[in-house]
């Protein structure tokens, strides 16, 4: 329990160092998938992977890339939990 703790606090220690990019934000999120958009121009899929991890790893689980199309200038993300 305390190492799952210490991973989503250094997950959030490294999301709020990106704080001064704009961050990617959920299009949609369930215990099974989150969806997330960003512009990479501004924000690095780091950011996105990570936002998508720590989703995941509230419901136990590991997010994998399942989709990722660009729309426009935005990038858009399916990550499944696994």
């Amino acid at each position: 329990m305390k190492s799952a703790m210490r991973r989503i606090a250094g997950t959030l220690m490294l999301l709020g160092l990106g704080a001064c990019s704009t961050q990617p934000w959920v299009l949609s999120k369930s215990p099974d998938a989150i969806t997330v958009r960003w512009y990479p121009d501004e924000t690095s899929v780091v950011a996105a992977d990570q936002l998508a991890a720590l989703h995941c790893q509230s419901w136990g689980k590991a997010a994998r890339l399942a989709s990722d199309l660009r729309d426009g200038s935005a990038e858009i993300a399916r990550y499944s939990c696994r």
